[in-house]
């Protein structure tokens, strides 16, 4: 993994011409064929920096706008999408795979999981005729917290290089009364900043409570269960806390209705 890790945060960090940007989304042939009216769009740079970096999920929509990036191919082909970080794994685990659901690509194999000194890797496989579009993927990352450093595709290939050091989750946060939806399997909570929350489950609901807490880069802190049902539950926080988890240790059935969250 170190020479693709290496190569693609140097791209990343080091590269400044936005045309090698846009070759890298749309191919040196299509660059040239369309040089005039790119050079012209792209012709003030200080308008796709964000951060000190080409904004790349800017330069998608530009692109996708001029018609160089089609959203769908004329049959199915196997494609592939390969998420790189160097900070933040489990997050950033947890984040990418919803990054391509919301390119609704949903019937995909993760093929390659690695992590290491360098950082992570995680890439999906799929056979579709709809492009995983990088405008979809790149702003729900953003949306996450996460910075998109670099996209680029070799043939049916994509590649992302995130940071992922300021993640999160977005999840509903708690503040005042907080009511969670209605039919999950599992609840999760923004609890950062909050030293304990009453858990009132909802009635018509058999709740045997089934809690984990977990600090901002979701790593786990407490876990709690209790052996018989429960109305409420007065939770304190251990340092750190980020996210809860609210679950049944039997059956989602039993938490069907939600819950009502009340901070201490």
């Amino acid at each position: 993994m170190r020479v693709w890790w290496s190569l693609l945060l140097g791209i990343a960090l080091y590269a400044s011409a936005i045309d090698e940007r846009i070759i890298g989304l749309i191919g040196p042939r299509a660059f040239e064929q369309n040089r005039l009216i790119l050079n012209t769009v792209f012709l003030d740079i200080r308008r796709y920096k964000k951060d000190g970096f080409v904004d790349m999920v800017e330069v998608a929509r530009i692109l996708e706008r001029l018609g160089l990036l089609p959203q769908t191919l004329p049959t199915p082909v196997h494609q592939e999408v390969r998420f790189f970080s160097y900070n933040n794994p489990t997050l950033f685990f947890r984040l990418s795979e919803k990054a391509l659901q919301e390119a609704y690509i949903f019937n995909y194999a993760i093929t390659n999981i690695q992590k290491d000194e360098d950082g992570v890797v995680e890439a999906f496989t799929f056979t579709s005729a709809s492009i995983p579009d990088p405008v979809r993927i790149g702003s729900f990352l953003r949306a996450h917290g996460i910075k998109v450093l670099d996209i680029r595709r070799q043939e049916e290939s994509w590649y992302y290089t995130l940071d992922c050091s300021q993640a999160v989750l977005g999840v509903p946060k708690v503040e005042g009364r907080t009511e969670t939806a209605k039919g999950k399997s599992a609840i999760w909570l923004d609890v950062a900043g909050l030293s304990s929350v009453v858990i009132l489950a909802k009635g018509g609901d058999h709740w045997f409570p089934k809690i984990f807490v977990y600090d901002r880069f979701l790593h786990p802190l407490q876990r709690i269960e209790r052996p018989g049902p429960a109305k409420r539950l007065e939770l304190t926080l251990p340092n750190g806390s980020y996210y809860i988890k609210i679950s049944d240790r039997f059956t989602a059935k039993n938490i069907k209705n939600g819950f009502v969250i009340l901070p201490k």
